[in-house]
């Protein structure tokens, strides 16, 4: 079997040909590494050309080359798995056909004359043409760069008992009249599906094994494009789902080749899940960065030796200016620190760059509308020879967290004093206690059960009163109202009252402090416990309660019964009445009034201010 290699130029003028055997092979693995070049830029964008792209830097005065980038399908062509074993690497010495054929000379006139040549390369099995490489080969930034576009026919390759295409590690298929006509066994391992289940099937369109990214009739414009010759490469990620459920993402390449003498289109696969997975999590990553950079305003910085500046959007967010109106330089960020911490953040960056360290600070910036809280973290970068090579920054506003914090301090400064205020409130209340205990000991001496059973009810408003604080959002007020209902309901269910005594509310929500609630709930208790104990005695009755704010701040509670009133010769302010005194001094004791009303039974009417 003959092989054969032969250059034309852009009229296909034959330059040269030479056949392949031993003495020029496709590919000499060569262990020669180029030290001390820097990576190629923008590989990304390289492995997203329509155009395969290989990128050579001069080397030894253009008598030879250095592979600082080389495509996927260049790679492949040679029989090299891995592009990156070739990075760095002689050109001339890891093909030596090429030196052979002339094709170093192409590359040595363009790198001298700046003038971009086309030429066509062609490979042959046994004087047919099986493989057509056109080159445009051209020189940039001092850097040669080979377009590549490829048409093949992989089934007179097959023809000639060359495996290439079944023995490709990576899945294969060729595509005609829409249909997969063709495909090798490393497309089952891919996808889970035998040969059998895709041969004949449509390749894309209404497939459920292939999720649609990028939409049916984008694949289909492309294929009418790729089977006419109107493009010659076509590259963009597949998601698969396995057979197992499993979701595998491909880089898929579509090219122009030839089956059974009739146009058909070839998919090349790379099953890239691993790195589209790590991918996605930088890209959940960077959303959940978005995400907090919208709220929390995160800025991304970054500079390299080549001088090059990158300043995310929301930088230009932070410090409120349009991009294009700023010069991108180191400076940007020091415009605009508050001049009391300019020369600290001066000092600190000073020394990161010096030693390759990093730092994080807090600081503030001025803007067009005013003073913003930052945290600046910078991290600089250091060659092996301690040159500064790489700084990465990131800034974050933190006004909000700071004005939260801010508030977060008082709230706390506030509960503890209001804790502050409960304890001395409870120790008060004891002492309320107590002297009450007193008074009822002296006034019903020989009615130790009545001190015990109206104690209970004190003690129970209190506490009623401190369950309510503890629940309420600022630890200091209470609704009023609920307190009233749950104390009056207490009072029936642990008292012996009768189940005739009816109760009624109309009670609106007003919201009193420690100070005021205490004795409100005293009053009611002392009211309530007359009215259970002496209003009713055939044990039949009512009892409404009536809390209402008057004007603004101005509040009125009214408790009533229709009992049987109040003795004769009793009045408001007879003080040979315990009741009747607890409830003056506590009525006192909130600034408040109290009268009786006129009304068939017994009611009080409690005026006090908010």
């Amino acid at each position: 079997m003959k092989m054969e290699f032969k250059l034309l130029d852009e009229n296909e003028n034959l330059i040269s040909s030479v056949e392949i055997d031993e003495k020029y092979p496709f590919y000499v693995k060569t262990p020669e590494m180029i030290e001390g070049l820097e990576e190629s830029d923008h590989i990304d964008v390289y492995n997203n050309l329509e155009d395969n792209i290989d990128i050579l830097i001069p080397y030894n005065h253009g008598e030879d080359f250095v592979i600082q980038y080389i495509s996927y399908y260049s790679s492949e062509f040679v029989g090299v798995d891995n592009p990156k074993e070739l990075f760095n690497k002689s050109y001339l010495k890891s093909f030596p056909l090429l030196k052979e054929i002339q094709y170093h000379k192409i590359l040595r006139d363009v790198y001298k004359t700046g003038q971009k040549r086309i030429v066509h390369l062609l490979y042959y099995i046994d004087n047919q043409i099986i493989a057509q490489f056109n080159e445009t080969i051209l020189k940039s930034h001092g850097k040669i760069y080979v377009l590549i576009r490829l048409e093949s026919d992989f089934n007179v390759l097959y023809n000639k008992g060359l495996d290439l295409f079944y023995s490709s590690p990576d899945p294969l298929m060729i595509v005609q009249d829409k249909k997969i006509v063709k495909a090798n066994k490393s497309i089952e391992k891919l996808t889970g599906y035998s040969l059998d289940e895709f041969i004949g099937k449509d390749y894309y369109f209404n497939n459920p094994r292939f999720n649609n990214k990028p939409t049916p009739q984008d694949v289909h414009e492309v294929y009418s494009k790729i089977i006419n010759r109107e493009i010659f490469n076509y590259t963009d990620i597949l998601t698969l789902r396995h057979k197992n459920g499993k979701i595998v993402y491909t880089k898929a390449t579509m090219q122009p080749t030839v089956y059974n003498n009739e146009p058909a289109a070839l998919f090349y696969c790379f099953d890239i899940t691993e790195g589209v997975e790590h991918e996605q999590k930088s890209k959940k990553l960077d959303e959940a960065l978005t995400m907090v950079a919208g709220v929390s305003k995160i800025a991304y910085v970054y500079w390299d030796k080549k001088n090059n500046f990158e300043w995310s959007d929301e930088f230009f967010k932070l410090i409120e200016e349009k991009s294009e109106n700023l010069n991108h330089d180191d400076d940007i960020i020091h415009h605009y620190i508050i001049d009391q911490d300019f020369e600290e953040i001066k000092s600190k960056m000073f020394n990161s760059m010096k030693e390759g360290s990093s730092f994080i600070t807090q600081t503030q910036i001025v803007t067009k509308k005013g003073i913003k809280d930052i945290d600046l973290y910078v991290s600089c970068q250091l060659d092996s020879e301690g040159e500064l090579v790489k700084m990465v920054g990131y800034i974050q506003d933190i006004s909000v967290k700071v004005e939260k914090e801010k508030e977060l301090k008082y709230l706390v400064d506030q509960k503890e004093m209001l804790i502050k205020e409960v304890h001395h409130r409870i120790k008060n209340n004891l002492q309320i206690i107590l002297s009450l205990l007193n008074l009822d000991a002296r006034y019903n001496v020989n009615n130790p059960q009545a001190t015990i059973e109206s104690t209970k009810s004190r003690i129970n408003s209190m506490a009623i009163i401190h369950e309510k604080i503890y629940q309420s959002p600022d630890y200091a007020h209470v609704n009023l109202g609920d307190y009233i209902q749950e104390e009056v309901r207490w009072m029936k269910v642990n008292t012996n009252v009768s189940k005739g005594i009816k109760l009624s509310y109309d009670l609106d929500d007003v919201y009193v402090d420690m100070v005021k609630a205490i004795p409100l709930g005293l009053i009611t208790s002392e009211i309530v416990h007359n009215s259970f104990n002496y209003a009713f005695p055939n044990g039949e009755g009512l009892i409404e309660f009536s809390l209402k704010e008057e004007s603004e701040g101005l509040i009125n509670l009214t408790i009533e019964d229709n009992g049987i009133g109040l003795p004769e010769g009793i009045y408001l302010e007879d003080s040979s009445n315990l009741g009747l005194m607890i409830i003056n001094s506590l009525v006192q004791q909130i600034e408040g009034t109290i009268r009786l009303l006129p009304i068939k039974g017994t009611g009080y009417e409690i005026k006090f201010k908010l």
